[in-house]
């Protein structure tokens, strides 16, 4: 490069960038043919010199993507110098800068990671979310490099932001939560292997996080973190072992129900509430006609006690037998109903939730006055009291969200 155009970009001096033009029209089309080389953008870039940077671009758009000698192009060179306001000015003109890969497959997004910059790697991911995918040589993500640099801060921005922004696409969570870089690790392997319990922790309220992934070596998370003799790795250990989600099975069931309805077309779904509306309304009216009719007065002679008026003429077996196989399916159709509805009226789901509890409270008092016996009836009680504390505890942990 001409030491006369160098200086201008060291200066930020536009007028000399133009003068050096009309003596030489044809310098930047030089340089552009090299493959590898240091622009006057990348000089600029270094020094800061935005005016000089966005009038370069502005004649020179390619140069944005030209790596120099060391595998450098200009937005990593003002990420690494300390040049915020220039990385900005360059996603200005080019959000999708972000995921250009320079030396050993760096982005600037690996780099916001690596170096706790979470101001800017919030701005990466908000304007390119696709970054988030990227992959180094090591085919290692942002969330990879985080957690191998013992970086909780940019961690934990990154998996808040993955949970927000993939919400509605539990498979998308899945792959970038358990991907494997080069080596076999997931980002729970990388987190254990530097006995990071804050990571941990985090990781393992994930439902999407599988704990029981392999590496290279055929280590789990809970091998590596076993095999780490030179700190204190009780606290992690303890954390891995945990189960937060032991009391949410149901719920998870539920979630994932609805992340397959959700890719399902409108005209599928509404169909499918047609007939699971028709199944909750058969079962529901099962129990209220069952198989036989009902015993009429005078059928268990004159003992008022005995008296069998108004209760099922099923044998106590055949109507254990005949309540259960109903109540799953009345309650089948529940879950899925719920789940089709989390997805087409979630604005009313708290309403639904109590209309379906008071359903289910009147299902068991029906199902228990027309038991056959008094035996039989409070085995229906008591399967009731057991759906209700179901209903309230799933209820609860559903609506925390909303």
């Amino acid at each position: 490069m001409d030491e006369r155009l160098k200086r201008a970009a060291e200066t930020g001096n536009i007028d000399a960038l133009y003068s050096f033009i009309h003596h030489d029209a044809n310098v930047f089309k030089r340089t552009d043919k090299m493959e590898f080389v240091d622009t006057p953008l990348h000089i600029a870039a270094v020094t800061g010199n935005n005016g000089f940077a966005m009038e370069m671009m502005n004649l020179k758009p390619s140069f944005t993507r030209k790596l120099n000698q060391d595998g450098f192009s200009p937005i990593h060179l003002a990420l690494l110098s300390g040049k915020p306001e220039m990385v900005f000015d360059f996603l200005s003109i080019d959000e999708n800068l972000v995921r250009l890969k320079g030396r050993e497959g760096f982005t600037v997004a690996h780099y916001a990671a690596r170096d706790v910059n979470v101001h800017l790697l919030s701005q990466f991911l908000d304007v390119c979310p696709d970054c988030i995918f990227d992959l180094t040589m090591r085919r290692q993500t942002a969330l990879h490099i985080a957690a191998e640099s013992k970086n909780f801060e940019a961690f934990k921005v990154m998996l808040e932001w993955i949970q927000k922004t993939f919400k509605d696409s539990r498979s998308t969570r899945i792959k970038i939560l358990n991907l494997q870089d080069k080596d076999g690790n997931t980002v729970l392997h990388l987190a254990a292997s530097n006995n990071q319990p804050q990571m941990i922790k985090l990781l393992v309220k994930c439902k999407e996080v599988d704990r029981k992934k392999i590496n290279q070596l055929g280590f789990t998370a809970m091998d590596v973190l076993q095999r780490e003799t030179l700190a204190d790795n009780r606290t992690s250990v303890k954390i891995l072992k945990s189960n937060p989600h032991r009391f949410s099975k149901f719920s998870n069931f539920n979630g994932i129900l609805t992340d397959y309805f959700k890719e399902m077309k409108p005209e599928t779904i509404n169909s499918l509430l047609v007939v699971f509306s028709l199944v909750l309304s058969m079962t529901y009216q099962a129990i209220l006609s069952p198989p036989g009719g009902f015993a009429e007065d005078g059928a268990a002679g004159s003992n008022n006690k005995d008296s069998r008026e108004g209760k099922s003429v099923m044998t106590s077996t055949n109507f254990i037998l005949f309540y259960i196989s109903n109540g799953v399916a009345f309650f089948i159709s529940f879950v899925i109903m719920i789940s089709l509805f989390d997805v087409v009226a979630k604005n009313i789901m708290f309403c639904l939730w109590q209309l379906y509890l008071l359903m289910c409270i009147s299902y068991g008092l029906a199902s228990s006055t027309i038991a056959p016996s008094n035996s039989v009836s409070d085995f229906v009680v008591f399967a009731v009291l057991i759906i209700l504390a179901l209903f309230v505890g799933i209820s609860s942990f559903r609506f925390r969200k909303y």
